[in-house]
């Protein structure tokens, strides 16, 4: 053994890089033993999330209603907790008419420019110019845009050019917000926030082909936005790329359905559209709908009209989509069922206008949209409502909240608020599926929101029935923000409540990949029928309306108890995304109805996050995004690198290394700035011949200086499948992770004249190329051409960090913050169980260790070598 290290020193000195020391170490003992080997903590390696292995345990039943116990399960808890208000804000600064809680835990509440005074003034030299009544320009020097901290209750003024009122918006795959619409000069402009904690909103004033007030934007399944219909316009148009424009002439088509029903109030705008699971539009306009496919630009079915009054603006009832069960079939057709409530007659709005405020619509209205010949089925609500939000709780049941009785949406046309949330258990007998919860005491009509937060509260805020703001009015315009607390959060159901290990689950979904999700729970006796697992799309809720919500149940999982209250839920993610549309989500563990602080997860594209930038014409971008390979053969290697920096955070991708003969290839992974002074955070794969192991490779260059190299045999054939390398830099620590399993950490001794990489954001990189100069055995082994093409291949490029925005990042991102997660001190240092993992990596698996290499340093060792790092 002595032998075999020296020997490897020794080549390092002349290369810095690593051979054959598997004949010396018995790398064939090492995967030999894999499935005998263990370790406290450390996950089975016969139980892996990525290759869907490990022992068979009982699979939820794919048979079974949503939310009814199971064979062998219990019910849901029951409460008689009829929820609780708080107020979380006196003012929002502005009215919340539209709704958005992006992944950074901001809220981004959005009024029209041409209501003000508001109650924030925009920064100085942020005025907005815009042209009075008389003609004359003015200055305007209030926000209508706020973000609002929804842990801290802090607001942040953003700036507007053009008017948002009435408009449309989603978020895209990256979590940003994509906004379209509006009033006068914002008709036709299509705005973008980044969700970072500096960015402003870029606007792109003629950006659609024609007016879009009071339209639809949708996310779609390729990750791209449609937007439909607006007031006079029949017909629908895409969302085109950032700096691009729609041509006038040609950018909008015709929809039939959009001109055939409006009439004299319209009451047709804001269409509720969903995106069914087989990729095709339900669009709902008035009382009719049809399932509409959009690459035919095909009509597919028309459903019945549905009973009662008009359903949209300005009549504006609600609707959603129910949650949508996954089975375990992963080729069978996945249901996809529609629900719309209120609304009012089709003359109401004209009768409002005359102060005659007609009672509101009771009925509710379900049609299982992918049926061959489906039927309304309807219902109705405890009392009559319009003005409402329809929102998707994790549990998978439906909230009613905010609006009113009487009347209809628009300036004074509005009576009699609805003080109190209604909760529909879809899943019970029909007759029993309503249930009235606490009221508030804040009327919330016309121009309200709400949202569903992380946590599992609901935030309220927003009303003005006024064309400026009013507060001495019968029903005020009202800046005050509350959250309300649902029955799943009764006091005596939290010790019940699940607690997701975030840094224990996988947080990228791959389509119809599995992957596992830890959690803490006290109960005892757990089993797989008790649990359920979920996923939500947080929508942007605005005039009763939450578009591109959706509430995934998934399914075809099974429950592992990890000991001491501790389980670990393997999970199939959706299979396309049909399903569910790229971007991210909110995952939820549900307890017997219980649901637990959700987790932020995502769907990775590297069309929206990474490009090829050079190399072999054979790599490419696949799977609509979510796959990428990089290519090597005797002419050129290739590799690709994010559209943009970061500075801190958590970054990872799943890769699944080049098979068979590697021997002489090189794929890297890796953090880097640029310039002679720069910083480099390093993974790098060396190939070998057939039956050999790998070489894990890792280094870090601070300040341009790097000679920090430490190597590690993978403890699994990092060809027969993906695994997920994750490089998390904080300002206290970089931490290089295999699977979730800690290899190694350089701590920041900056203190002690040591450099770190803090400041200068860094792109990630990642490449396959000939290095057999020194990859193998020191360069003793050359590539086999006869071998090629070398395929490396990538999916899930996962960055949670932090944007390099230039040198004023350089504070922001280290700022202690709950944006900014990984300045949390639970990442300040690896836990015990971590740390025990850590080692035992490192002494069964370490083969190169820089620190320890007396000769190459002539005794002369770098400072950190005599620092702690764990």
């Amino acid at each position: 053994m002595a032998i075999a290290r020296k020997y490897l020193c020794l080549l390092l000195v002349s290369s810095f890089l690593l051979s054959s020391a598997y004949a010396q170490f018995g790398a064939k003992a090492i995967f030999d033993l894999r499935p005998y080997l263990s370790f406290p903590g450390l996950p089975d390696p016969r139980f892996d999330p990525l290759q869907g292995q490990g022992p068979k345990l009982k699979d939820r039943d794919e048979d079974v209603e949503r939310g009814e116990a199971v064979q062998g399960g219990k019910p849901d808890f029951v409460t008689n907790y009829g929820g609780s208000w708080e107020l979380v804000a006196k003012s929002s600064g502005t009215v919340s008419m539209h709704l958005q809680i992006l992944r950074t835990n901001k809220a981004i509440m959005i009024d029209a420019t041409n209501f003000l005074p508001t109650q924030l003034e925009l920064p100085p030299g942020k005025c907005r110019p815009f042209i009075g009544r008389d003609k004359v320009q003015l200055l305007d020097c209030w926000a209508h845009a706020v973000e609002f901290d929804i842990e801290t209750s802090k607001l942040r003024p953003l700036k507007l050019t053009t008017n948002p009122w009435c408009s449309s918006g989603s978020v895209d795959p990256q979590g940003n917000l994509v906004q379209t619409g509006g009033w006068d000069d914002g008709g036709r402009a299509v705005r973008y926030l980044q969700a970072c904690p500096t960015c402003e909103f870029e606007e792109y004033p003629q950006a659609l082909s024609v007016q879009r007030w009071y339209g639809t934007q949708v996310i779609l399944p390729d990750g791209g936005f449609i937007v439909i219909g607006g007031r006079r316009a029949f017909s629908y148009e895409y969302v085109p790329p950032k700096g691009s424009n729609n041509d006038p002439k040609t950018g909008n088509i015709f929809m039939e359905l959009l001109r055939q029903t409006t009439d004299r109030m319209e009451n047709n705008l804001y269409p509720f559209v969903h995106v069914s699971t087989d990729g095709n539009l339900f669009i709902f306009a008035n009382t009719k709908s049809i399932l509409f496919d959009l690459k035919t630009r095909r009509i597919v079915r028309t459903f019945p009209d549905i009973n009662g009054g008009s359903r949209n603006y300005p009549a504006s009832g609600m609707s959603a989509l129910l949650p949508i069960r996954l089975g375990r079939n992963p080729g069978a057709l996945i249901p996809a069922e529609v629900m719309i409530c209120g609304g009012n007659t089709r003359d109401a709005a004209i009768l409002a206008e005359q102060k005659n405020f007609l009672v509101a619509d009771k009925t509710c209205g379900r049609i299982r949209i992918t049926d061959p010949n489906p039927q309304w089925v309807m219902e109705d609500m405890p009392g009559p409502r319009h003005m409402a939000d329809m929102l998707n709780l994790p549990n998978g049941e439906i909230l009613l909240i905010n609006g009113a009785k009487r009347g209809v949406s628009g300036w004074e046309f509005g009576e009699d608020p609805y003080f109190a949330p209604v909760i529909y258990y879809p899943n019970k007998p029909q007759g029993t599926r309503f249930k009235e919860l606490r009221p508030t005491n804040i009327a919330r009509m016309y121009h309200s929101s709400s949202a569903v937060l992380p946590d599992g509260k609901i935030l309220v805020a927003g009303s003005n029935t006024h064309e400026k703001y009013d507060y001495l009015a019968k029903y005020p315009t009202e800046l005050r923000v509350e959250k309300y607390s649902p029955p799943y959060l009764d006091p005596k159901l939290a010790q019940h409540r699940p607690k997701i290990q975030e840094g224990l689950s996988q947080k990228a979904l791959g389509y119809g990949q599995r992957f596992r999700v830890q959690f803490e729970l006290s109960d005892a006796g757990v089993t797989i029928e008790d649990i359920k697992v979920t996923m939500y799309a947080p929508p942007y809720t605005t005039h009763g309306y939450s578009m591109s919500q959706r509430l995934i149940e998934l399914a075809n999982f099974n429950l592992v108890p990890m000991g001491s209250g501790f389980y670990a839920v393997m999970a199939f993610a959706p299979p396309t995304s049909a399903v569910a549309p790229p971007g991210y989500y909110y995952l939820n563990v549900v307890h017997r109805g219980v649901p637990s602080k959700a987790m932020w997860s995502v769907a990775a594209d590297f069309f929206k996050t990474m490009y090829i930038n050079w190399g072999n014409p054979e790599s490419a971008i696949l799977n609509n995004g979510y796959d990428m390979q990089l290519v090597l053969d005797n002419t050129t290697g290739s590799g690709a690198k994010s559209k943009i920096g970061y500075l801190f955070g958590s970054i990872e991708m799943l890769i699944k290394l080049v098979p068979g003969n590697s021997a002489g290839t090189a794929t890297t992974y890796y953090l880097s700035s640029t310039g002679n002074y720069h910083d480099e955070i390093d993974f790098e794969f060396l190939g070998n011949v057939s039956g050999q192991p790998y070489i894990i490779h890792t280094n870090i260059y601070t300040q341009g200086q790097g000679n920090r190299e430490q190597q590690f045999y993978p403890w699994f054939n990092p060809c027969d499948d993906y695994h997920n390398y994750t490089i998390h830099w904080n300002p206290n620590e970089v931490v290089w992770y295999v699977d979730g399993v800690p290899i190694r950490v350089f701590r920041n001794y900056q203190s002690n004249g040591i450099p770190y990489p803090n400041k200068q954001g860094m792109r990630a990189y990642t490449s396959i190329w000939n290095a057999d100069s020194w990859a193998t055995r020191g360069g003793l082994v050359k590539i086999d051409w006869n071998s090629a093409p070398f395929i490396a291949r990538y999916r899930n490029f996962l960055p949670r960090a932090c944007w390099w925005q230039g040198s004023i990042s350089i504070n922001q991102c280290a700022a202690n913050s709950t944006a900014n997660w990984w300045t949390s001190p639970v990442y300040s240092q690896l836990s015990a169980a971590k740390l025990g993992q850590m080692n035992w990596v490192r002494q069964n698996y370490m083969v190169y260790d820089y620190c320890k290499d007396n000769i190459r340093f002539n005794g002369q060792m770098p400072p950190e070598c005599s620092l702690p790092q764990y």
